[in-house]
């Protein structure tokens, strides 16, 4: 937790929610707003009042400035999690991704609308109790990343680098094979 004008925000992976990740991540990709701007409506999302827009631009620089220092998270994958009285689970011994849930995510990934980041998780976290078909429902993984934006950040984070790692190593290894067979 940092203060700005008196007001505590979080602005470490364990203290965010997953919701308030993605709130922030849209902010800054936001191609209507400039760096300064983006900053400012951070700020405001977080609970920062409008006064903010008033301080001498060498406090503002140094808000940011602490409100960018968050320590790395860990790259520790959560294997699972319990809530109203279910389990969701994402992997068994190693992390992998099937066909299916590349093909989802890809799907998600490409829209980026809002809560994919959630969404991504929810693919990846399946209820214990339930069948494969039952996963896959677009309304189940709705219901998932609903319950999903809860976590803390520091869940999503490992998971975004491991699936993208996954990714870029498949379309590596296809441009390779395709290049061999040139």
């Amino acid at each position: 937790m940092i203060e700005i004008l008196g007001k505590e925000i979080a602005n470490e992976m364990n203290e965010l929610t997953i919701q308030q990740f993605e709130e922030i991540t849209e902010i800054h990709a936001s191609q209507n707003l400039d760096i300064i701007e983006k900053h400012l409506e951070v700020f405001k999302f977080m609970g920062v009042s409008d006064d903010i827009e008033e301080v001498d631009f060498e406090v503002f620089k140094e808000y940011v400035e602490k409100f960018n220092t968050a320590k790395i998270p860990s790259s520790e994958l959560l294997k699972r999690f319990e809530t109203g009285g279910y389990t969701y689970q994402a992997y068994d011994e190693d992390f992998r991704l099937t066909a299916k849930d590349t093909k989802l995510i890809e799907k998600i990934l490409g829209n980026k609308h809002k809560g994919y980041i959630s969404e991504v998780l929810a693919v990846l976290f399946k209820r214990t109790d339930l069948t494969k078909t039952e996963h896959y429902t677009d309304a189940h993984i709705k219901q998932k990343a609903k319950l999903i934006r809860e976590l803390k950040a520091e869940v999503a984070v490992p998971y975004l680098v491991a699936v993208a790692e996954k990714i870029n190593n498949h379309v590596q290894k296809s441009n390779e094979e395709t290049e061999g067979l040139a």
